[in-house]
């Protein structure tokens, strides 16, 4: 067994993540994640680490709407 620590959003991303696909835990959870994102990253045909690096600024365009997706775009 092993501690993994994040930060607080993150762990409050997780928690309410857990409820949603109804794992009984953490541990549970983190399997999940990380069997769904071992078979998208197989679908990609692209660099992982441009994927990744994309993946940073995809919460930063706005929750619920593109409300500064031009400004992330294109620096306006």
């Amino acid at each position: 067994m092993s501690v993994v620590r994040v930060r607080k959003d993150v762990y409050d991303r997780l928690r309410k993540l857990k409820v949603k696909v109804g794992a009984k835990s953490m541990t549970e959870l983190i399997s999940i994640l990380v069997e769904i994102a071992e078979k998208e990253l197989d679908k990609f045909h692209g660099d992982p680490k441009v994927f990744l690096e994309t993946l940073k600024y995809a919460g930063e365009g706005g929750r619920e709407d593109s409300e500064r997706v031009d400004e992330l775009l294109y620096g306006e």
